[in-house]
């Protein structure tokens, strides 16, 4: 093989490399849950599972109002846990929302959606944090939107 034929060969090893290995970094879409439910309220919304305050926490059931949420409208959801969790968390990397606590499992937020710049509108991955008091989490990550 001449010089240039393993140059040649060298250099299209390392685009494909190249391109194999942007492909492996590229993000999976992120699925909806099946303990989520988006737009109308579930009429068999669950209780609270009751847990020893040392057992994992769990996200029982989820509910938004809308994963894809326009500016200037409200955004609500709501969660039920096991009853050992002690703060819920809502984030994306553009915000965080500590979710206040309306009793034993239960969660909830009303958040107005205020005019946003164009450079924050895109689809994000929202993750739901659950933590029990000894600071063990389970996460669950949603599709979401700002438009």
């Amino acid at each position: 093989m001449s010089f240039e034929e393993t140059r040649a060969a060298f250099f299209s090893c390392v685009l494909a490399c190249g391109i194999l290995g942007a492909a492996g970094c590229a993000s999976k879409p992120t699925l909806l849950p099946a303990n989520a439910s988006v737009g109308r309220m579930p009429r068999a919304w669950p209780t609270p599972r009751a847990a020893t305050p040392i057992a994992a926490p769990q996200i029982v059931a989820m509910y938004f109002s809308s994963v894809s949420v326009p500016r200037g409208t409200t955004w609500r959801a709501a969660f039920v846990t096991t009853s050992n969790v002690a703060s819920m968390e809502v984030r994306t990397n553009l915000f965080a929302i500590n979710v206040p606590k309306l009793g034993r499992g239960r969660f909830a937020f009303s958040l107005d959606v205020y005019d946003t710049p164009p450079i924050f509108l895109r689809k994000y991955r929202l993750r739901v944090i659950a933590r029990n008091a000894e600071g063990e989490l389970v996460e669950e990550d949603v599709p979401f939107e700002i438009r």
